[in-house]
Formats: structure tokens, sequence, C-alpha cells
């Protein structure tokens, strides 16, 4: 009947115009911090980048902290669901380090504003943002940690929920952090250049925190004279 049809296209319009309108302001919360960090992200910057109303934004996301943290977790689940799941590489433990980060180098290549805008975040001292800022980089790396630490248990077989594997996670996290800075100020350095030694690191580091840095150095001085780091030939 006209008035049915008339009903649907008026409920299916709307929804898909604040589809339209809520990834235009995503995209342009992720270009801001990229670009010029947390403190860019206004109401009046996304109603330019985006387009849309300032009744608009609040209708999507309540607050500022709700807009950032909803376009990082957007990127964070965008990013990792173009990892290979851990559990279907083989191999020693090296290679599924290797396999692991191959998957994150060309991830982080395919996603650049995902791993920028994190270091932008994580890099601001709390006077240049609100507290709102470090609640919103806890969120993010409460949702990369679990996924580094199932990451640890394939590769090297450590408990996913013991003190090594998240130690192992974290120290993972911040050396893609420290890639992603190296690569943006060098266009000549390559991530996968930058992490080429991060499975070996990661091997001498599963044992004690002593041991495993003690280890890491005879093996970056064993390389130095040609012969392969840690236990990754």
């Amino acid at each position: 009947m006209p008035c049915s049809t008339g009903r649907g296209t008026h409920d299916v319009t709307p929804n898909r115009r604040g589809a339209r309108s809520r990834e235009a302001v995503l995209a342009a919360v992720e270009r801001l911090i990229a670009q010029h960090g947390y403190a860019a992200v206004t109401v009046a910057a996304l109603v330019e980048g985006a387009g849309v109303s300032p009744s608009s934004i609040y209708h999507h996301f309540g607050s500022k902290q709700g807009v950032v943290l909803a376009a990082m977790e957007r990127s964070a689940e965008r990013f990792f669901g173009e990892l290979q799941v851990a559990d279907e590489r083989a191999g020693s433990e090296c290679d599924r380090l290797r396999a692991l980060v191959d998957a994150v180098a060309g991830a982080l290549e395919r996603n650049p504003g995902f791993a920028r805008s994190l270091v932008v975040l994580a890099a601001q001292s709390p006077s240049t943002g609100e507290r709102e800022m470090h609640l919103v980089v806890r969120r993010v790396r409460e949702l990369v940690l679990p996924r580094l630490r199932h990451e640890m248990h394939v590769a090297l077989g450590v408990d996913p929920a013991g003190v090594v594997a998240d130690h192992l996670a974290r120290f993972t996290l911040s050396a893609f952090a420290g890639a992603v800075i190296a690569d943006g100020s060098d266009r000549a350095v390559a991530l996968r250049d930058v992490l080429e030694h991060l499975p070996a690191v990661l091997v001498a580091a599963r044992g004690d925190g002593a041991r495993g840095a003690a280890a890491y150095t005879w093996s970056t001085n064993r390389s130095a004279r040609g012969v392969a780091p840690g236990t990754c030939a």
C-alpha cells in the first residue's frame, strides 16, 4: 500500500543517512588525531571536516571521549580484522613470530591511521589534553593487549593469562609503536626492516628479564660477527 511504502522509505533513508554521517565523523576524527593530536578534535572541527551538524555528533557519540573512542575502536577492529589468525600458523617459534611481525607490518601499512593515531595519543603529555585522552588510550590498549598475549601463547607457548605473556605483549606493542614512529619520521625506513630482530628479542626475553636481556646482548654481538641473533637462524 502507498502509505506503507512511504513509511518504509521514511524509516530507511534517515537510518542510511545517519550511518553515513557517523562514518564521516569517525573518518574526520582519525584524520585530526593523526595530523594534529587529540586537542584538535573539537565539535567545530568535526562539523567542518565531516559536514554534519553538532547535534548529529552528540546524538551518535554523546561526548568528545565517545567519538574518539569509537573512532579508535573502529580502527582497531579494522586493523585486527586483517591479521592472520595465529592458530593457523605453523613452524618453529621464530617462524611464528616472523609471521606475526610480517602480518602486523602489512596491516600497519594498509591502516597507517590507526597506529599513528594511537602513537600520537600516547605521546601527548597530560597538559596537552584532558584526562579523557588517557582513558581512550587505556581502552584501546585493553583491546590490543589480549590479542598480543594470545599471539605470545601461540608463538612461544607461554600462559596467555600469565605475567610473561603480558610483559611480552606490552613490549611488542611498544616495538610496533616505535617502528611506526621511525617509519613516519624517515620514509626511507621500512617497517619490516625496523622490526627485523623483534622475533629474536622475544625469544630471548621469554625467560626472566635479566637473563633475557643478557641473551639478547649476546645474540646481537654474535649477529655483528655474522651469526644469526638468538635462536632465530
